[in-house]
This record gives C-alpha cells, sequence and structure tokens, in this order.
C-alpha cells in the first residue's frame, strides 16, 4: 500500500511539474497573438521604483500610447512581469469599442487585482498611473 500511496505521490507532482511548465509558455503565445500586446518592465530601486507597461487598447491602434506605471513597490521577477503583460492584454482584447476612459479603469482594476492575486501585493489606486495620450485614471 505504501508503493501505491508513494507512486500516486510523485505522480501527482510530476503532473503539477509539468502543468506550471506549460502554463507560462500558453500565457505568453496568448500575448503574441493579440493586437493589444504590452511590455513591462522594472525602473529604478527602493522607495521610487516603478513598473512600467506600454502597449495599446481600443480598436485599430486607435489609442496606441497606452502606459501603466505602478510605482512604491517591490522589483518584480520576470515571471511576474509576464504575468502582468498577459493580464493588460486580456484586459484590452476583451474591452475593444469600450469608451477609453472605461478601458483605462479596467486595466487598472486588472493591475491591482494582479498585483494581489498572484503576486500577494497589495497596491492602492493611488499608485496605479494609467494614461491614453492626455487621458489618465
Amino acid at each position: 500500500m505504501r508503493k501505491l500511496a508513494r507512486f500516486t505521490a510523485t505522480a501527482g507532482l510530476a503532473v503539477s511539474l509539468v502543468g506550471a511548465a506549460l502554463a507560462p509558455a500558453a500565457a505568453q503565445q496568448q500575448t503574441a497573438s493579440s493586437p493589444h500586446s504590452y511590455t513591462c518592465s522594472n525602473q529604478g530601486g527602493g522607495p521610487n521604483h516603478t513598473v512600467n507597461c506600454s502597449g495599446l487598447i481600443t480598436v485599430n491602434n486607435v489609442l496606441n500610447g497606452t502606459t501603466v506605471n505602478v510605482g512604491d513597490i517591490n522589483v518584480l521577477s520576470g515571471t511576474q512581469l509576464d504575468d502582468l503583460e498577459v493580464a493588460l492584454v486580456n484586459v484590452a482584447d476583451n474591452n475593444v469599442n469600450l469608451p477609453v476612459t472605461v478601458q483605462l479603469a479596467n486595466l487598472e482594476a486588472a493591475t491591482i487585482s494582479t498585483y494581489l492575486t498572484n503576486f500577494g501585493i497589495t497596491v492602492l489606486p493611488v499608485k496605479v498611473n494609467i494614461c491614453a495620450g492626455s487621458i489618465c485614471v
């Protein structure tokens, strides 16, 4: 019976590891195929650190200079930056043709949610600045 339990535990761990290895690849693939790609990077360090993302919203790149800046947080790892990029792409892809202010507000909500849910970091909305041209939320 112990051998069966050990085999089951080992098999379960192997399946988990394979799933974890495939998940980032699937996320990157989704980002690559989107017309609303986002790129995020760490800027600076210490108390003035920010994460800067840039990408596209609206249809036909009508507003193609969308920026997301998150201030006063930890430096994110490459995987965390990828997760944030995918979250922003998903919002941009699912909010096409909504008013610009709604799209920007949805990007802000996705950013805050991704930090809390995926990274365990609480970010206040005042620390998230999202702009498309001269329109900011």
